[in-house]
C-alpha cells in the first residue's frame, strides 16, 4: 500500500495482464482482414487500416490524439499504395523477390505504428520503431510466400510461366495479407506499449501455425477418411507373431531377445560414458564456473555443434565409419546424444546455483577444480543424478531409432521385418519395446525418488 497522507492509502497500480488486450487484438486483426476487401484501392485500404489500428490503440488507452491518427492514416496510404503498385507492376508470378519488395510497403506502415507507440513510450530506444516495422512487413511477406498454398493465389506451372502468364490478384490475397500483417504487427505494437511479450507471441505463433498448416497440406478431412482403414490395417498387425525363421530350413525361434539385449547394452554404454564426459563440459559451458571467457565460448560452441546434429545422423555417421549393423556404431551415437543433452541441462542448472560458496572457496585460496568439486558440484549433484536416469530412458527409445540406419539393436530387426512386410512380427517387436520402455520409466522414477 502507498501512503499519501496520514490515514489515506491507495492500492498499488495493478500490472497489465495479457488477457485484457487479447479481445482488442483479436478484433483489430479481424477488422484489418475485413478492410482488405478494399485492397485493390491502395489509398482507401491504407486509410481504413490506419483507422483500425488507431481504434485498437485508443481502445487500449495507448493514444487518443488526432496527430497519431493522422500519422497512421498517412503511413497506411503511402505503404499500402506502394504494396499495390508493386503487385500491379509485376511481369511474372509472385516470387521471393516480389514478395520482399511488396513487403516494404507494410514495413513503411509498420514504421508509422512504431512512431506512434514510441511517442507514448519514450523510455524505449528509437530502435523499437524498426522492430515494429519489421513485424508488420514480415507478417505481410509471410502471407505472400504462402499465398498459393493457402488457396488465395492460383499456382502457375512451368509452361504458363514460360508463356509470360501472371497470377490474378484475388480479394482473398488482400484479406489474408491484412490478417497476417496485423496478427504479427499489431501484436508487436501492443507488446511494446504494454511490455507484454505474450501478445506478440500469440499473433506470431498463430500466423506460423496457419501458414504451416496449409504449406504441408494438413487435412483433417483426410484423417477422418482414413480412419475407416484402421480395421484393415489391424488385421495385418494382429495377432502378433512372436517366433519366426531366421532363414529357410531353420526352426522358428524367439528372435527378439538378442537384439533387445543389444539395444539395452547400447543404451547403458551410451548413457554412462556420455554422462561422464558431459560433467566437465557442463561446468566449462557455464559462466559461473568457466575458468575463462575463451574456455566458456569454446565449450559452448562445441556443445552447440554436437546438439545441432540429430541422433539419427550420428547413427548414420558412425555406422558408415565402423560398419552397418555394428552395435559399436550405436554406442558411439548414443554417447554423443547423451553428452549433448546432459551438458545442456546441467550447464543451465549450474548457471542458477548459489555463488556464495564459490566466492568463499576462491577467497580461501582454493584452485578452480577444488571450487567446482567442493562448492559447485554438491549443489547440482541431485539434478545430475536425475538427468542421468532420464537420459538413460531416452537412450532406450533413441537406440531403437538409430537401429533403422544400421547402428545395431532391436531397431535393425524392426526395420528388417518392416522391409519384408511382416506386420504381425513388427507388432510383436513394438509390444516388447513398449513394455520395456514403461518398465524402465517406472524404475527410473522410483530410483530418482530414492536417490535425489
Amino acid at each position: 500500500m502507498t501512503t499519501l497522507a496520514p490515514g489515506i492509502q491507495t492500492r498499488p497500480v495493478e500490472p497489465p495482464r495479457a488477457a485484457t488486450y487479447l479481445l482488442p487484438l483479436g478484433i483489430g486483426i479481424l477488422a484489418t482482414g475485413i478492410v482488405g476487401l478494399t485492397g485493390p484501392v491502395g489509398p482507401l485500404w491504407g486509410t481504413l487500416v490506419g483507422l483500425v489500428t488507431f481504434g485498437v490503440l485508443a481502445w487500449t488507452n495507448i493514444t487518443r490524439r488526432w496527430i497519431d491518427a493522422l500519422i497512421l492514416v498517412v503511413g497506411g496510404i503511402v505503404g499500402l499504395s506502394f504494396f499495390d503498385s508493386v503487385l500491379a507492376a509485376r511481369t511474372g508470378k509472385i516470387d521471393f523477390k516480389i514478395a520482399l519488395l511488396a513487403g516494404v510497403g507494410w514495413l513503411v506502415y509498420g514504421a508509422a505504428t512504431g512512431i506512434v507507440v514510441y511517442r507514448h513510450r519514450s523510455e524505449y530506444r528509437a530502435t523499437i520503431i524498426g522492430l515494429q516495422a519489421l513485424s508488420w512487413g514480415g507478417g505481410a511477406t509471410l502471407a505472400l510466400f504462402t499465398a498459393t498454398a493457402m488457396g488465395v493465389l492460383a499456382p502457375l506451372n512451368a509452361r504458363q510461366i514460360s508463356n509470360g502468364e501472371i497470377q490474378e490478384l484475388t480479394i482473398g490475397l488482400f484479406v489474408v495479407t491484412g490478417l497476417s500483417a496485423a496478427a504479427v504487427g499489431l501484436g508487436a505494437n501492443l507488446s511494446f506499449a504494454t511490455r507484454l511479450v505474450t501478445l506478440f507471441a500469440t499473433g506470431f505463433v498463430l500466423v506460423l501455425t496457419v501458414m504451416a498448416y496449409n504449406e504441408i497440406q494438413f487435412s483433417t478431412a483426410a484423417i477422418a477418411t482414413q480412419l475407416s482403414r484402421i480395421g484393415e490395417i489391424a488385421d495385418d498387425f494382429w495377432p502378433p507373431v512372436w517366433k519366426w525363421r531366421k532363414s529357410l530350413g531353420q526352426p522358428e525361434t524367439f528372435n527378439i531377445i538378442e537384439p533387445f539385449i543389444e539395444t539395452f547394452q547400447i543404451a547403458i554404454v551410451g548413457a554412462t560414458i556420455g554422462n561422464i564426459l558431459a560433467l566437465p563440459l557442463a561446468f566449462y559451458a557455464s559462466r559461473m564456473t568457466a575458468p575463462s571467457n575463451i574456455a566458456y565460448r569454446v565449450a559452448k560452441s562445441f556443445l552447440n555443434v554436437v546438439r545441432t546434429i540429430p541422433d539419427l545422423v550420428w547413427g548414420i555417421f558412425f555406422a558408415t565409419a565402423v560398419g552397418f549393423g555394428n552395435p559399436f556404431a550405436g554406442a558411439l551415437a548414443m554417447i554423443m546424444f547423451s553428452l549433448s543433452i546432459m551438458a545442456k541441462l546441467l550447464s543451465e542448472t549450474v548457471d542458477s546455483i548459489d555463488i556464495g560458496p564459490l566466492e568463499a572457496g576462491r577467497a580461501a585460496g582454493a584452485s578452480h577444480s577444488e571450487v567446482i568439486q567442493y562448492a559447485a558440484f554438491p549443489q547440482v549433484r541431485p539434478n545430475y543424478v536425475a538427468y542421468a536416469l532420464y537420459i538413460f530412458e531416452l537412450n532406450i527409445r533413441a537406440s531403437v531409432v538409430i537401429g533403422f540406419v544400421g547402428a545395431g539393436g532391436i531397431g535393425r530387426l524392426l526395420n528388417e521385418r518392416r522391409n519384408f512386410f511382416q506386420w504381425d512380427q513388427v507388432m510383436a517387436i513394438v509390444i516388447v519395446i513398449f513394455v520395456s520402455v514403461l518398465l524402465i520409466e517406472w524404475l527410473s522414477i522410483w530410483a530418482r525418488r530414492k536417490l535425489v
